[in-house]
């Protein structure tokens, strides 16, 4: 005899909370990141804090509607230092109360600070000076 596969529905369900780094959790130190914090549709303000220093928080009241049943606050950390390296949680407020924490996010700072290429790089405009590769073939412009 064999049983009913069991399937639970969450149809009306607010999507979880969550939270993410852009571009990502592996930062060199002097970089920012933006640490991105999703709840349900109806969350009027969002809290990111450190896991292990809850006193420690920063909180964000724009929030976007990205979806019919959700949304997201943005919190930008400028300029990476060794002592922002720990682990993130997000939480979210409706009216008086605030949700359970998200899921931690571990964030990495590497490496010494970057301000400028390493020497014999190229000065390259735009978002990645020290990973995009030198252009060949052109000269560069009198």
């Amino acid at each position: 005899m064999s049983a009913a596969p069991t399937t639970l529905l969450s149809l009306g369900s607010p999507p979880r909370r969550s939270i993410r780094a852009e571009p990502g959790a592996v930062r060199p130190q002097g970089r920012p990141v933006t640490v991105v914090c999703r709840g349900p549709a109806g969350a009027e303000e969002f809290r990111l804090e450190r896991k292990e220093n809850r006193s420690d928080f920063q909180d964000e009241k724009a929030v976007s509607q990205i979806a019919p049943q959700q949304t997201e606050a943005r919190f930008r950390l400028t300029a990476l230092s060794r002592d922002a390296a720990q682990q993130y949680q997000c939480l979210y407020r409706r009216g008086d109360r605030w949700s359970e924490p998200s899921d931690a996010l571990e964030l990495e700072v590497t490496g010494e600070e970057v301000s400028a290429p390493p020497s014999g790089l190229p000065q390259v405009p735009g978002p990645c000076p020290q990973l995009c590769p030198p252009s060949t073939g052109s000269a560069a412009p009198s």
